[in-house]
């Protein structure tokens, strides 16, 4: 019942996003009130409240105490690629041209802490699949990605020893879970020092990383994933508006 109504949250925070598309709003200008959105989509308000709630916290909207909700700043810094339709990273490294062999640097399951829980809206301490892989072309390494996956999504026949340097998406994919949809940071950064130490990245350079959030069809969070970029390797296009 709870996933159901989670699902619900997430199809109804997609078709706020829509509304605001189509509406042409941009930043400063406030989202109808509640009790037009609530119309609008045949929702309650406390049904409202919760989408709204994860637009606030992804920094789509602002809330002005007294005044209402108005579209802030992190919506309108977008990607050229559109970050809302899931593309892997296997697919982004193709596209510029690599091509890339990826390296398994660690596999573990693991408690999820205080934060991916909230990411995936799990309860903390509920067992994760974490991976961290190492795309490079050649010598020249392109992308230090960690993964994290709900482990439940595997069933009781869960294979460990599956190959986790093919493609997450494809695994998924046959399970009837394949992300369809995201919602993504990005900020300029430099890999951590104890990830370049380890792994011998020293010579990673800056990177854009991309920390993101994966849902498949039926609004379930599949991946959380922090994908860092190499700099040198990597040119995107924003459009700021």
């Amino acid at each position: 019942m709870q996933k159901s109504r989670e699902s619900g949250i997430e199809r109804l925070r997609s078709a706020i996003l829509d509304m605001i598309r189509e509406s042409n709003l941009s930043f400063g200008d406030k989202l109808p009130t509640e009790k037009v959105m609530a119309e609008r989509f045949e929702v309650s308000r406390p049904t409202l409240r919760e989408a709204l709630k994860l637009l606030e916290q992804e920094a789509v909207i602002d809330v002005q105490q007294g005044k209402g909700r108005f579209l802030a700043a992190g919506a309108l810094l977008n990607i050229a690629r559109p970050i809302t339709k899931f593309e892997s990273v296997s697919q982004m490294v193709a596209s510029h041209g690599y091509k890339a062999q990826t390296r398994v640097l660690g596999f573990a399951t693991v408690p999820a802490d205080a934060d991916v829980a909230g990411k995936l809206a799990l309860a903390e301490g509920a067992p994760l699949l974490r991976i961290e892989r190492l795309r490079s072309s050649g010598k020249q390494p392109l992308v230090y990605s960690l993964d994290w996956l709900p482990k439940d999504l595997f069933g009781p026949d869960f294979d460990r020893t599956s190959d986790w340097s093919s493609s997450i998406v494809s695994v998924l994919a046959e399970m009837g879970r394949a992300p369809v949809a995201s919602t993504a940071n990005v900020k300029a950064t430099l890999l951590p020092r104890e990830t370049s130490d380890m792994h011998g990245l020293q010579d990673f350079g800056p990177a854009l990383l991309i920390e993101e959030v994966c849902y498949a069809s039926d609004g379930t969070r599949v991946i959380y994933a922090k994908d860092y970029h190499c700099g040198s390797a990597f040119s995107f296009s924003f459009v700021r508006k």
